[in-house]
């Protein structure tokens, strides 16, 4: 069987137009893919999970959008939302990873300093020289303060 050139050519010609045909995502989509991807492999798969969960769930209904029905519009809103919950589950990760740190370099802080302490405190058995209480200054000390004044002393019945 013999096929002609033109057959050919229009066979050619009816496969890519059918593969031009589908709509290529829109690049919110395409973003948003990116952002879950990117908070999927952060710390945030560990510490903010139901946040990931959100994000995941928003991607799907927009790339179930785009699949089923080719509402660009409504897909690219979507995917702008799934983007935004990626990121947010990516930060919020990140910061829980550094409270985490926060409260460990605490910890450790608080040993160091209790550490010193104990190697700082005397020990609790010698006996420290107590000093001499201070003496409270005569009336005669007190009468030559500075400047020479002398505090006036008033006395009943004279």
């Amino acid at each position: 069987m013999r096929c002609n050139k033109g057959t050919v050519a229009m066979l050619l010609l009816g496969g890519l137009l059918g593969c031009a045909s589908a709509p290529l995502p829109p690049k919110e989509l395409i973003s948003a893919r990116k952002s879950y991807e990117r908070a999927r492999a952060s710390a945030a798969a560990e510490l903010a999970p139901a946040d990931l969960h959100d994000a995941r769930e928003a991607l799907e209904r927009a790339e179930r959008v785009f699949a089923d029905e080719h509402e660009i519009n409504e897909a690219r809103d979507l995917a702008y939302v799934a983007d935004r919950r990626a990121q947010l589950a990516e930060a919020l990760g990140r910061m829980a990873a550094a409270e985490r740190q926060r409260g460990a370099a605490l910890q450790a802080y608080g040993e160091l300093q209790l550490a010193l302490r104990r190697k700082r405190a005397p020990p609790a058995d010698p006996v420290e020289p107590v000093e001499p209480p201070a003496q409270q200054p005569t009336p005669a000390a007190r009468a030559r303060a500075p400047g020479g004044e002398r505090p006036m002393v008033i006395t009943k019945g004279r």
